[in-house]
């Protein structure tokens, strides 16, 4: 009888295979011309990676948060430029958790920017949605947009087509589509009421777990790179990873890919359990924006000039490293939200909050 890690380990021995047979030059050319890759994603989805974590019901695959996880570690190894984390960590969830079916396509979800404030009313039968939303990501190239806007008693989870919408086009530091989506009385093609949990603050929180656990694996793969050049280039008649003070910097990239890795898989575990999801996310958040930084310095310097170069696949790691770090807040946002959180907690309660399972 397989356990749930078994199949978690198989799911994850099949994404890896996956994204290493798929993702090629010609893969990263379109990202740098298109902003992602359509032949790659229609490959994932005849997978069922991108929502791997809806319910059956919802028109998913069935399986849990930390599958979902798993998944994006290796898309953010491999910098895969799809909308798998908005498809199903955030969309797919939001539809799914108030009980509407989850459509095919890629999904597009507003990342609750404090700024951003969607309206609903209920007109001739129908929900129509108005209000502007700031820098959604892979909103042009999505199938559907879900919005989760203010209606007259709470929340309302809608899907809308963007062709309704009015969308400026916008890109992330990596070139990946951040757009501006004006709604102007669009009708939703399905709402409801927002399901239980679901609101702007557990979505920029899964948000950020989602940004934790692409940096995780992102990091993973810079390192990588960074040991095999130092493997290959000669200087001063030896390779330099033999030099000691290369070695060091390695080897210091190496905790902080370890440590970033923990931590996200670690928050992704807590938010399925119902734990404290602000701490484990905010903590994860922190940590691989912090070790992105650390990371990128010490691969470029490994690699000299080289690494800038826009055809070596150090430069597209590294924009995302820098893109990422800085959506669904910052270290310096989450820093902020734990501080104020255990200040009105009290020093009595730290130790217990830091130390609960």
């Amino acid at each position: 009888m397989n356990t749930p890690n078994d199949v978690r380990l198989m799911l994850l021995e099949s994404a890896t295979r996956l994204f290493s047979e798929q993702v090629n030059d010609k893969v990263l050319a379109a990202a740098k011309r298109d902003g992602w890759s359509a032949s790659l994603w229609q490959t994932l989805e005849q997978a069922q990676l991108p929502l791997v974590s809806i319910p059956e019901e919802a028109g998913g695959a069935g399986g849990t948060l930390s599958d979902a996880a798993a998944v994006l570690r290796v898309a953010g190894r491999h910098t895969a430029p799809v909308p798998l984390a908005e498809t199903g960590m955030l969309a797919g969830w939001m539809l799914a958790a108030s009980g509407l079916t989850v459509p095919p396509g890629a999904l597009a979800v507003a990342p609750a920017l404090d700024a951003d404030r969607v309206v609903a009313r209920r007109r001739s039968g129908a929900w129509q949605l108005s209000g502007t939303l700031a820098r959604v990501p892979w909103a042009r190239i999505a199938s559907r947009l879900v919005v989760l806007a203010e209606g007259p008693d709470g929340a309302i989870v809608a899907c809308v087509d963007p062709a309704r919408c009015r969308i400026t086009p916008h890109a992330n530091l990596a070139g990946e589509p951040r757009d501006e989506v004006a709604l102007e009385g669009v009708a939703a093609e399905a709402a409801a009421p927002a399901g239980a949990g679901v609101d702007r603050d557990t979505l920029r929180l899964r948000g950020a777990l989602s940004r934790s656990l692409l940096l995780a694996g992102a990091l993973e793969r810079a390192l990588e790179l960074a040991v095999e050049y130092a493997q290959q280039r000669v200087q001063f008649g030896r390779k330099i990873g033999q030099f000691q003070a290369i070695q060091q910097e390695l080897a210091r990239f190496g905790g902080e890919s370890a440590v970033a890795v923990a931590s996200a898989l670690s928050a992704a575990g807590v938010m399925e359990r119902g734990g404290d999801a602000l701490l484990a996310v905010a903590s994860a958040k922190i940590r691989t924006a912090d070790a992105a930084r650390e990371g990128a310095l010490i691969a470029h310097q490994v690699h000299g000039a080289i690494g800038v170069t826009n055809e070596y696949a150090l430069h597209h790691v590294t924009l995302r490293l820098w893109a990422w770090r800085e959506e669904f807040g910052n270290e310096a946002h989450w820093a902020m939200r734990l501080a104020r959180r255990t200040q009105q907690q009290g020093a009595d309660a730290f130790w217990p909050t830091l130390t609960a399972a």
